[in-house]
């Protein structure tokens, strides 16, 4: 299986300056960071008039490319970045700010980020990053400069000039044989495109570049760094799962035989799609739930290596309200993982057993539903089957979330792929409807499965009368309408049902903007929620209409008779 490869070149000198402000730096990672986080070259150049421009420069180099790599796999290239970037420029903002020294630390700053078959670009300053493609050199940042006349520049965004930096940001597809020129202004204000365009065709290295730039009287200091992708990885989502899935589905287990470190106890759950069992760490002895694949499907590579997708997924959320993903064993010889076994009921469960629960009950499972769905949502991850099967209340009460199968993944979407590991549309009542449209979920999608579910607690049934299902369109959606909890529970505060009327409303935007709101307002009365309508059963709405048919039909009739006396 293809991996990706580039060859990279760098070379920095002071050139016929005392000190080098400039730095440049890139890393090459291994295994599954090469495929989740992607390979990384970074350039700066440290403002001169500033008293620390190397210091500005050495920290934006070497910081980014250590705290990128510490970001969770599961974000997108573009959320990392920037979240690295920005914490970088408050840093040298403040060290300016603090020392009093107003400006002492600015730098450019342009990276490129290589991740499967895309190339991220992040740009502040006048640095440049160009792509040299088939005989052809195409600059591809802009450079932030402001001219007051023909000799004289100045930088108009750098590294700490601001509390807040402004980064551009591009992406481009990648072919193989593509180079990416990165230069600091003592290269490109003294080599021209031309110039730059002749060296690459001439397969220059970057020292071969530098040392032009400084036969050309470059006055700066003078950096260059060329990557050059030598190989893309193929199309699929599945690389970082191919070793794990060439792995043999275990066949159906019994009492007392061993897997992969484990002893099994019992069998908990057997479906046609997979069987989780109760076993013991021969190890430690610690009880846990081991999931294995059904060998129903050992001949599917699409299902074995959504099987391993879920245990990517779950690995990557702690929380003490999502259930623990434990890590595999490299020597594992069979496809299975083993998870925290919880000790207690579902709560569809629970919701049979309490057909009209106490508010303050269910308030706490919303907040502990909350705090689970925040741990997804804080690594750029979707739950996308949030329902009563899928929420577990162990012996003390605490709620986990299960079930990642359906996981959507910010940072895993970014991976060409014509396979699609996230086809499931969640659960039919459950799922929001600009999913089951078209495809597309958010944090709001969640917030809807939330709202679902405690209308379901208190009504015994979900609202919108179970029409979102496959078959939906945007007709028939226009025809839903939300029929109120006091209906069937009317005794429930009305404040109660405005709360899960806002958070599954049908339109997204009508929903609460963070789920903290949400679970404000069922713990505290919102006035906007105390101004709605009663609401009347259908059937004393269909009693009352029949009682002013029947009137108006004893009127007209006696109409007809004074008409037909007279």
């Amino acid at each position: 299986m293809k991996q990706l490869k580039v060859s990279i070149t760098s070379h920095s000198i002071a050139g016929t300056k005392p000190e080098n402000q400039d730095a440049c730096a890139y890393h090459i990672p291994d295994k599954q960071a090469l495929e989740y986080k992607g390979i990384t070259s970074v350039i700066a150049d440290g403002v001169s008039a500033c008293e620390r421009a190397a210091e500005a420069s050495s920290c934006c180099v070497n910081s980014f490319l250590s705290d990128y790599y510490s970001t969770p796999d599961s974000w997108r290239v573009e959320h990392c970045a920037t979240k690295v970037i920005s914490a970088l420029n408050n840093w040298l903002y403040s060290q300016s700010i603090r020392n009093d020294e107003i400006s002492s630390m600015l730098s450019t700053l342009s990276v490129i980020i290589i991740k499967s078959n895309t190339a991220h670009i992040f740009h502040v300053g006048d640095s440049r990053i160009y792509r040299y493609r088939q005989g052809v050199l195409t600059q591809l940042t802009k450079d932030h400069v402001l001219s007051l006349n023909k000799e004289k520049t100045y930088l108009s965004r750098a590294m700490g000039f601001d509390l807040k930096v402004n980064v551009d940001y591009q992406t481009f597809n990648l072919e193989v044989n593509d180079q990416f020129l990165m230069t600091t202004d003592g290269v490109h204000d003294y080599l021209n495109d031309t110039s730059l365009q002749n060296l690459m065709s001439a397969a220059s290295t970057a020292s071969d570049i530098v040392d032009k730039a400084l036969n050309a009287d470059s006055s700066d200091n003078i950096s260059a760094m060329i990557v050059k992708i030598e190989q893309l990885p193929e199309k699929n989502i599945g690389e970082a799962f191919d070793e794990l899935t060439e792995r043999p589905v275990p066949p159906d287990l019994d009492k007392g035989m061993k897997i992969n470190g484990f002893e099994i106890q019992s069998l908990l759950i057997s479906s046609p799609k997979m069987q989780l069992y109760l076993a013991k760490d021969i190890n430690t002895k610690q009880s846990v739930a081991l999931k294995t694949p059904s060998v129903n499907f050992e001949d599917n590579p699409q299902y074995l290596k959504h099987f391993m997708y879920e245990q990517w997924a779950g690995q990557r959320i702690q929380s003490p309200n999502v259930v623990k993903i434990h890590n595999s064993n490299e020597k594992s010889s069979f496809l299975a993982y083993a998870m925290e076994y919880i000790k207690g009921q579902t709560l569809r469960q629970w919701m049979d057993e309490n057909k009209e629960p106490d508010i303050k009950i269910v308030v706490s499972f919303v907040k502990q539903i909350i705090q689970g769905l925040r741990a997804f949502h804080r690594q750029e991850m979707l739950h996308c089957d949030l329902k009563p099967e899928n929420i577990m209340i162990d012996e003390i009460g605490q709620i986990k979330l299960i079930d990642f199968g359906s996981t959507r993944i910010a940072g895993v979407a970014e991976l060409s792929s014509p396979v699609d590991v996230m086809d499931n549309q969640g659960t039919q009542g459950y799922t929001a409807p600009e999913v089951i449209l078209n495809g597309k979920a958010s944090q709001a999608s969640d917030q809807f499965s939330l709202g679902a579910i405690v209308y379901e607690i208190f009504a015994s049934q979900l609202p919108y009368q179970n029409k979102l299902d496959k078959n939906l369109t945007t007709q028939k959606l226009s025809k839903l309408s939300y029929e109120s909890i006091l209906i069937h529970r009317p005794n429930l505060a009305i404040w109660i049902d405005g709360a899960v009327r806002k958070a599954c409303h049908l339109e997204i935007t009508s929903r609460y903007e963070v789920l903290s709101e949400f679970l404000y307002d069922l713990e505290h009365p919102n006035s906007n929620f105390l101004q709605i309508e009663e609401p009347v059963k259908p059937e004393a709405k269909l009693k009352k209409y029949r009682w002013y048919l029947g009137l108006l039909f004893a009127l007209n009739f006696i109409l007809l008779l004074l008409l037909v006396t007279k």
